[in-house]
């Protein structure tokens, strides 16, 4: 997923054990699941498609 700091100054996103500093307007790609997506925090903007969960693969195994 693309995420975009939305705010009016540089902040710094961690994620995976990665760290990012990201200036007004910049944005970075990460693989992100929809519930990580929802966690980011302001002034983060999670958009694209995730990637799948490891419930849903779970899931998807264990239907077949």
């Amino acid at each position: 997923m693309k995420v975009t700091n939305t705010g009016p100054a540089a902040h710094k996103l961690s994620h995976a054990g990665k760290e990012y500093l990201l200036a007004p307007g910049n944005s970075v790609e990460i693989d992100l699941t929809k519930e990580e997506a929802k966690e980011i925090p302001h002034p983060f903007v999670a958009s694209g498609k995730p990637i799948p969960s490891e419930k849903a693969e779970k899931a998807k195994g264990e239907a077949k």
